[in-house]
């Protein structure tokens, strides 16, 4: 069995010998020793905490940035054309949201991604169709926050790109991101990202054998 190391915000993440996990489930193939070889001195200006959370605002922001648009556009065109505008941007979004990485908006999305938000924004949007006799679009509203809630979308995203030839896992390019964007605005000049890159991949592919 798997022995965890206590380090960090035990809270949110523990850290092993495979990677970090998180306490929703969510797998970075990266451990602090390897996080300062490959950004040195960063983790005395950011606690290991900080990066996790950052990364994890940014790997779930998928769901509420696409119920926040499909709760606008539910009220401003057809309901059809609002599930598949935001179906599009879902899978944009959630595939390529690491090239967008910044040190700024994960915080915003921290917040986003609360359940507290999630259900306000849905309630009382849900609650205005209802009251306007849209019953389309609340039947398209609450299909796609279950879909949201519970991450189906993110699954299916996971199960069509399981045959591509990326290395690093989605969760593993957006952790990349932060770090390089957090170690680039302290000065910090990160010597290789195919070091690193290579690094997670090898993390990645213990865990797996380890399950076959």
């Amino acid at each position: 069995m798997e022995k965890y190391t206590p380090r960090g915000n035990k809270e949110l993440f523990l850290e092993t010998k495979l990677g970090i996990v998180t306490r929703t489930g969510q797998w970075f193939h990266t451990t602090q020793e390897a996080i300062e070889e490959f950004a040195p001195g960063l983790l005395q200006e950011y606690d290991i905490s900080t990066l996790i959370k950052d990364a994890l605002a940014w790997v779930r922001s998928a769901d509420s940035l696409s119920l926040t648009l499909l709760m606008i556009l539910l009220f401003l065109v057809n309901p059809w054309l609002a599930a598949l505008a935001t179906l599009s941007f879902h899978w944009i979004w959630y595939n390529f949201k690491s090239s967008l990485v910044n040190r700024f908006f994960g915080k915003l999305f921290s917040y986003m991604n609360k359940d507290a938000y999630l259900l306000v924004i849905a309630f009382t949007g849900l609650s205005m169709m209802g009251i306007q006799e849209q019953y389309l679009a609340l039947g398209i509203g609450v299909i796609f926050f279950f879909l949201l809630k519970i991450g189906l979308l993110n699954m299916l995203w996971d199960r069509l790109s399981a045959t591509n030839n990326q290395r690093l896992s989605l969760n593993d390019r957006v952790l990349k991101m932060v770090i390089i964007k957090y170690a680039i605005y302290e000065g910090i000049a990160p010597p290789s990202v195919q070091t690193m890159e290579d690094k997670m991949w090898q993390m990645t592919m213990r865990r797996k054998k380890g399950k076959d």
